[in-house]
């Protein structure tokens, strides 16, 4: 069986980013989003999940590009006086993984991301991270560790068939190469993890190679291709709702999203629409993950 997640990330980042969401949700085939708790619109988020319990909304970590829940002083040396994380990945992710220091603070403020979470929309079913943080080896040991303890399901798992995407689209093939490189060992390393916590995720992923890039051809030549199991596809919907304008490829994506064409070829090709909770329950069995 083939089954489909799509995904919403940057929930409660802002006002345009939460509209975008609920349009892609009401009118189209948006069925998950993930929340960032520590957004500036997270409350606006949170009444929107209440409101809609069709949607099924996880935990966004940040740790990059993004605030703290916790107070600076409670994190010393991983966010400066106003929380800010760093904002450049590359850096970020090799100074979480050689400064050691650093390991209580970022299980402190997942810990508290994971509660705020809790009190905020009142179940959690999966977690994924902010430019997919969460593969980073620190980061999965700390957040399947909590998973397990605050019995929250699932993780994304970011394993994205490079080829697959490299048919759709040529461009950028290089970094798309190491990307999936990289990715395919943490991918590797993560299923391991959550193997020994217990924890189940998705079997394929889409959006990584392709963020703020996905077109209606791509997703309508992508369905067809999509393997037995379950594929996460995640977006960064947002609509202008006449204030900031978003940028034109999140405004593209709220329309992709809630295009008759999609729902017409998720229908033709027997493509289910699902979510982690259902994942969680055992209403959709996973691949084998043994596939390539």
């Amino acid at each position: 069986m083939k089954a489909v997640i799509i995904n919403g990330d940057d929930f409660g980042l802002s006002h345009e980013t939460n509209a975008g969401i609920l349009r892609a949700h009401r009118d189209g085939v948006l069925s998950s989003a993930s929340l960032m708790v520590g957004g500036a619109a997270h409350a606006e988020a949170a009444l929107i999940a209440r409101d809609n319990p069709q949607l099924d909304v996880g935990l966004h970590v940040v740790v990059c590009r993004g605030r703290s829940v916790l107070a600076p002083e409670r994190l010393s040396g991983l966010v400066n006086v106003e929380r800010a994380f760093p904002g450049n990945p590359v850096r970020a992710g090799l100074r979480y993984f050689f400064d050691r220091r650093l390991i209580s603070a970022l299980r402190d403020e997942c810990r508290a991301q994971v509660e705020a979470h809790l009190r905020l929309v009142g179940y959690l079913n999966h977690i994924d991270g902010h430019l997919n943080f969460h593969a980073h080896p620190v980061l999965c040991d700390i957040l399947a560790g909590l998973a397990a303890e605050f019995k929250v399901p699932c993780l994304r798992l970011t394993r994205e068939p490079l080829l697959t995407t490299l048919r759709l689209s040529r461009s950028s093939p290089g970094r798309k190469l190491i990307e999936s490189l990289i990715f395919h060992l943490l991918s590797a390393r993560m299923r391991r993890v959550m193997a020994r916590h217990g924890l189940r995720s998705n079997d394929w992923v889409f959006g990584l190679h392709q963020s703020g890039l996905l077109t209606e051809s791509y997703l309508l030549g992508l369905i067809p291709r999509l393997r037995a199991g379950i594929t996460e596809i995640y977006f960064h919907p947002a609509a202008d709702v006449g204030q900031v304008p978003p940028p034109p490829g999140a405004q593209r994506e709220v329309e992709l999203l809630t295009s008759a064409r999609l729902k017409e070829a998720l229908s033709a090709g027997g493509v289910h629409l699902t979510t982690y909770a259902r994942l969680a329950s055992g209403a959709v069995p996973p691949a084998d993950h043994g596939q390539e």
